[in-house]
């Protein structure tokens, strides 16, 4: 079902009959979208406490403002990026990172400490495109603030 909203309220949000509605300050629109029903299983629970510690890292706010620019510019380059946010971008990075040294880094444990300490790609948007997590765009050289 496609729902319609003429002249809907900029800011309305909320759960209501099963549904989610969210402002999306991208499109300038009011989405809906059904609110899952999904059965509470193990990995779920795995998810969920790795969107926390990830969430717990916390970064500059230096380098959020490096991964918008870097997210920004890609959009330009390439119109079939759909990642709605610098955090979606993060949060791939982070998986992409995860599954490339999975001796070194655990999403569920890793924090920003670790992050410094073993001195991994994530800690830049310059090192993760030099390393192979982000692509390559110009301009990447000089986003080299630290999370």
């Amino acid at each position: 079902m496609k729902a319609t909203v003429k002249e809907g309220i900029k800011g309305f949000s909320g759960k209501l009959d099963g549904a989610i509605y969210y402002y999306h300050p991208r499109l300038k629109r009011t989405l809906m979208r059904r609110a899952p029903k999904m059965p509470l299983q193990e990995k779920n629970l795995e998810y969920a406490t790795i969107a926390k510690q990830i969430k717990a890292i916390n970064p500059s706010e230096a380098y959020r403002s490096d991964f918008r620019n870097y997210l920004n510019e890609l959009r330009d380059r390439d119109d079939s990026i759909r990642l709605p946010s610098w955090y979606s971008l993060y949060i791939k990075m982070l998986w992409a990172m995860q599954a490339k040294y999975p001796d070194t880094v655990d999403l569920k444990t890793i924090t920003r400490e670790q992050i410094i300490e073993q001195n991994l790609p994530c800690r830049s948007v310059k090192t993760a495109v030099e390393d192979g997590l982000l692509p390559i765009i110009p301009g990447y050289q000089y986003m080299d603030r630290e999370i």
